[in-house]
């Protein structure tokens, strides 16, 4: 079983990793990374590149950036925020106190442990037997431990946030596999239902952001087991 909590950056291809570009809205920022893109994208395959932790590495430092603009014909500019949108891919470790529906004497209970953030928890959690112990050791209960663990599954999917996490972890789409299985619609239609009754999430989603959603559980490690 794979233990990771990031996401393995080297099995995303360029060529996958370019139909997402093509269906995300980015930041106004970032937009200029869509500018191009396949006569772009082409020029980094032709240079060597297949994936995105090929990317990271070779863009690693200003200078090595400045290096390969020249050899590419690429800007710097565009390297510069290419890098930094593929780097945003990583999930950010979300704070457990951030969770709807997560008591506060739980949170102190695993504080008292060190552990406050999903980052941290995941590495108490992966296994059954890991997860009998954080029990054992804390005093809260087995169901609350693995809400947890799936709100803290769910939430290294990319662009999934604390209340989104628990608008996933209330419906039948509430661990990184079975987001990563499901039809996008369904997904869509479920969470739509439950978040008009329980209003977790306040932002606005739609179809395309449930495709892009199922898009990235897909590149998920299936690092937990149930």
């Amino acid at each position: 079983m794979d233990d990771h909590y990031y996401i393995d950056l080297a099995s995303i291809s360029l060529s996958t990793y370019e139909e997402e570009l093509q269906n995300t809205e980015l930041l106004p920022s970032r937009k200029i990374i869509k500018d191009d893109i396949e006569n772009r994208f082409r020029i980094l395959r032709e240079c060597g590149i297949n994936n995105l932790n090929d990317i990271l590495t070779l863009l690693k430092t200003p200078d090595k950036v400045k290096a390969f603009a020249h050899k590419s014909g690429l800007s710097i500019e565009y390297l510069s925020i290419l890098r930094r949108e593929i780097a945003s891919s990583q999930p950010k470790p979300v704070a457990l106190s951030e969770f709807p529906g997560i008591k506060k004497e739980t949170v102190e209970k695993l504080e008292q442990l060190a552990i406050k953030n999903t980052k941290q928890l995941f590495y108490c959690i992966r296994t059954v037997a890991e997860r009998k112990d954080l029990c054992k050791k804390t005093g809260i209960s087995y169901d609350e431990i693995l809400e947890l663990t799936k709100l803290t599954d769910v939430s290294r999917i990319k662009w999934v946030g604390a209340n989104f996490a628990r608008l996933l972890v209330d419906s039948p789409f509430d661990t990184v596999e079975k987001v990563a299985n499901a039809d996008y619609t369904i997904v869509y239609g479920a969470l739509a239902k439950i978040n008009k009754e329980k209003n977790y999430f306040k932002g606005m989603f739609g179809l395309n952001d449930m495709k892009l959603c199922v898009m990235a559980a897909k590149n998920v490690p299936a690092a937990i087991s149930y």
